[in-house]
């Protein structure tokens, strides 16, 4: 399996709540046909005070997954992205788009009741729901190289999150380097939830935040599932 994301800045002449439901429609909508994908979720920016100010760098984040790398390759020639997705791109995406191929590594796939989770938490999960709120940090080239520790799902559970993923960078997709070494994604099904995750250990939080080291970028964002 092979995740790509594209993080998306907004064009500077499209008001922030246009740029997120042009992309929701006229956009999704055109884009979701492309048979290769696998999944496709659209995250959405949400402002949030315990990011720093580079959270608004990009407006959204495109998530698309792939069975094979050249399926993945391939997916700029696809008919329905060249003819649809590709030409309506300008109408609201801004210069400095970034993307990322990587390889899924899921730590915590979902809350567990030998752990004490109530049923609703165990039976919750993010592949089965069209929308979800989602921590998202990337790790920029001139960060740590260890940003992957042996204790990052504890850190996540100490924040009540739900589904813990580490994206390594695809080295074949990516043989002169990429800007980003990889990404961590952090799941909660509510604002609510996982306000009151970081609130019961700011620390942990924190701690999580800081491995990314110099570059990281880090955001909170509103995931909405259009494929699978």
């Amino acid at each position: 399996m092979i995740k790509f994301f594209a993080l998306i800045p907004r064009q500077e002449s499209v008001p922030v709540q246009e740029f997120h439901d042009h992309w929701r429609h006229p956009h999704a909508s055109m884009g979701r046909p492309i048979p290769s994908m696998v999944s496709y979720v659209q995250s959405h920016h949400i402002p949030s005070d315990l990011f720093g100010q580079d959270q608004t760098r990009y407006e959204g984040i495109a998530e698309t997954e792939f069975d094979t790398l050249d399926d993945a390759l391939a997916f700029g020639s696809e008919p329905q992205y060249v003819d649809f997705v590709q030409p309506d791109e300008p109408n609201f995406v801004g210069e400095g788009l970034e993307w990322l191929y990587s390889k899924p590594e899921v730590i915590v796939p979902r809350k567990r009741a030998q752990d004490g989770a109530s049923y609703a938490d165990v039976i919750w999960s993010p592949l089965d729901r069209p929308f979800s709120i989602k921590m998202l940090q990337f790790i920029h080239r001139d960060g740590n190289p260890d940003w992957a520790e042996e204790d990052d799902a504890e850190l996540g559970n100490r924040i009540g999150a739900f589904r813990h993923v580490r994206d390594h960078v695809s080295a074949e997709a990516h043989p002169d380097g990429a800007t980003w070494l990889g990404a961590r994604e952090l799941w909660w099904p509510t604002l609510t939830a996982f306000r009151t995750g970081v609130a019961a250990n700011r620390a942990a939080f924190d701690e999580l935040i800081a491995r990314g080291g110099a570059g990281a970028l880090s955001l909170l964002v509103q995931s909405e599932r259009y494929l699978r």
